[in-house]
């Protein structure tokens, strides 16, 4: 004889299968269906800033593959964390993606208050490519070199000020491990965005900062700021009277590799959604127009499978959050 208790629980599976076929159903309709509305892609950072003129090359070729338009939103603000945060709480369903830096892998560490944790509320898609950062001073400085810099820097500390565009970005983490492989003593001046500061290096009004070459080519060329060195492992050939801080016995750590950017979803975003966005932008990266523009201005496309770019991510959120336990830069 079956108990009553038994019954009960009987009826209990048998409602929650019920209840779980719909939503599995569900997930996979809209999986299907995706995208059904234009895909927003949130900036973090002001526009005309490396993140911005990246996605707005690549984004373009991937709403072609993807049937649907893809609108670029800047949402600038508290050093990349507030659109960073909208992104996080989005629904998850592929329409709402961000376009995200190596400083959404430090937030957590040198922000009071970031609300969102890199490792648990974001889906790696897709990585889209890396860039080299470069010490540019202004032109009147008397330091010619890197070397120079240095020595100025320490006959008058606390006097040489550099630029960033907000707390862990990748200005910001250039400037703290030069200062942490050298001893120099810097105040730093925070801006909303890159462009501005590029121009008060230009002005005068301070000092130097850290940058990709996208953002300092023309102004380089026409020779109203001076680069002093640049990561990465071998010189730029677009610039290849301009040493390497490898060369020059300057230890950058992680920050000699390259910031890198990329596309992220929010957590529980379905992954045939996320391999379908994963594959549209391989294929857009694979455009010869693309590569032939982004690379002008030293950007390496990357690509790859999202794995890879999780990879990506776990090392640089071990690297950052081991650096500021043992000395916060907040």
């Amino acid at each position: 004889m079956i108990s009553c208790s038994s019954r009960l629980i009987g009826i209990a599976i048998a409602a929650a299968c019920c209840c779980l076929a719909p939503v599995a159903e569900t997930a996979q309709d809209a999986a299907a269906d995706y995208p059904s509305k234009n895909i927003v892609v949130v900036v973090p950072y002001a526009a005309g800033g490396p993140t911005d003129i990246i996605v707005r090359n690549v984004m373009p070729h991937v709403a072609a593959q993807l049937g649907q338009p893809i609108v670029i939103e800047v949402q600038a603000g508290a050093s990349g964390t507030l659109g960073a945060a909208r992104v996080a709480r989005a629904a998850p369903d592929g329409h709402t993606l961000l376009a995200a830096d190596t400083s959404m892998t430090v937030a957590p560490y040198v922000m009071a208050s970031p609300n969102f944790d890199p490792r648990h509320d974001f889906l790696a898609v897709g990585l889209l490519a890396r860039s080299l950062l470069m010490m540019v001073a202004n032109p009147q400085m008397p330091a010619r070199s890197v070397a120079e810099f240095v020595a100025l820097a320490k006959s008058k500390p606390g006097e040489i000020t550099y630029a960033h565009a907000g707390t862990g970005s990748p200005p910001h983490l250039g400037a703290l491990a030069f200062i942490a492989a050298t001893g120099v003593e810097m105040v730093p001046v925070t801006y909303r965005g890159v462009s501005v500061a590029v121009n008060d290096v230009v002005g005068g009004h301070v000092s130097m900062l850290f940058m990709s070459r996208g953002a300092v080519a023309s102004l380089a060329d026409a020779g109203k700021v001076r680069v002093l060195a640049t990561a990465g492992l071998s010189r730029l050939a677009s610039m290849p009277d301009v040493p390497t801080f490898r060369e020059l016995g300057i230890d950058l750590k992680i920050v000699d590799e390259g910031t890198w950017f990329g596309i992220v979803a929010p957590a529980g975003t379905p992954p045939q959604i996320v391999d379908r966005l994963n594959a549209a932008i391989n294929l857009a990266l694979a455009d010869s127009a693309i590569r032939a523009r982004l690379e002008a201005i030293d950007l390496k496309l990357l690509g790859g499978t999202r794995a890879e770019f999780e990879r990506v991510i776990e090392r640089h959120i071990a690297h950052w959050s081991g650096t500021f336990s043992r000395a916060s830069p907040k």
